[in-house]
């Protein structure tokens, strides 16, 4: 699981789905996910769409379009080692009942629940309340940060580049002047660690455990060049992107992703501004709500230097 909770709800009648929908778009978001939601009736079921066990959920009513009742259907997803975490519901609660005891064997990760509003949205709060914290380790939070960091990195050269194509000689000047600066800072930055190397007591060690400048600081320099130019120049609302787009990043992003880069298995607190901040739920949470709006920015600011300029 990532930022995105993706959902496979097998359910023919339309009107059902669509108001219970909504409930479950409510609860993914209460856990700041990202809701991508599938629904089939039952008769375009074709297992080979489902080997890649990419669902979190399944959402199974009982009984489909044309006669085919969803026991049938998890038969052959757990027959193809498909193991993700199932609801099984129906208005007909009786014959659910009597066809899991006839047809099919006692299978983990299969759930009953009635065709209830109430009480379908109550089950489906706690299974979805058991997935999440299930996924909320350190080794999933350090793999969804850094993965959505790298795309981040990735877009944000981008808009330099794009920028860079579409500003007049003189914006690029100031460009220029920027990365000068950064190049030269970078040169003197290198010479002295090669000299304070050299001058070690254990050349090798040091060299080997000394970290080195992370290049989306460059970048979010570059970009802050750019950004009085697009406020100025080319009209770019505040509503867009916030005017210190350094900052905004390191404290959202930035910060947490440092330190998830060097967290070791089992450790249970990382030290965020000097404090000590547990690693659990809340953190989990407030993640995928910082790197929700981060994509956010960063899609608007693309959206606007691509179209808008």
């Amino acid at each position: 699981m990532n930022t995105t909770f993706n959902i496979l709800w097998f359910e023919d009648e339309p009107t059902w789905f669509n108001m219970e929908k909504l409930r479950v778009e409510d609860i993914l978001k209460n856990h700041y996910l990202i809701p991508s939601i599938v629904r089939k009736d039952g008769d375009d079921f074709d297992i080979r769409e489902l080997t890649g066990n990419d669902y979190d959920l399944i959402l199974m009513d009982f009984k489909l379009a044309d006669g085919v009742t969803g026991d049938k259907i998890v038969s052959a997803l757990r027959e193809s080692n498909i193991l993700t975490d199932i609801l099984f519901y129906s208005s007909e609660e009786d014959a659910m009942l009597a066809a899991i005891s006839a047809n099919m064997p006692p299978i983990d990760g299969v759930y009953l629940t009635k065709r209830d509003y109430t009480i379908f949205t109550e089950k489906i709060e706690k299974i979805i309340s058991k997935i999440v914290r299930r996924s909320e380790d350190v080794v999933n939070l350090r793999g969804f940060v850094l993965d959505n960091t790298s795309d981040f990195e990735l877009r944000i050269k981008e808009i330099l580049n794009i920028c860079w194509q579409k500003f007049n000689e003189t914006q690029k000047a100031s460009l220029t002047e920027t990365l000068l600066g950064l190049l030269d800072g970078k040169k003197a930055w290198i010479t002295k660690q090669v000299e304070t190397a050299k001058s070690s007591a254990i050349i090798f060690e040091y060299a080997n455990n000394n970290e080195r400048m992370l290049s989306i600081s460059d970048r979010l320099d570059i970009l802050q060049t750019i950004l009085p130019i697009l406020f100025t120049a080319y009209n770019l609302p505040d509503t867009v992107c916030p005017k210190d787009f350094k900052q905004y990043y390191i404290d959202k992003i930035n910060m947490y992703r440092n330190r998830l880069g060097h967290i070791t298995f089992g450790e249970k607190t990382i030290c965020i501004k000097g404090k000590d901040i547990e690693i659990n739920q809340d953190l989990h949470r407030l993640l995928r709500k910082n790197i929700a709006d981060v994509d956010i920015t960063i899609n608007q600011l693309e959206t606007y230097i691509t179209t808008m300029m």
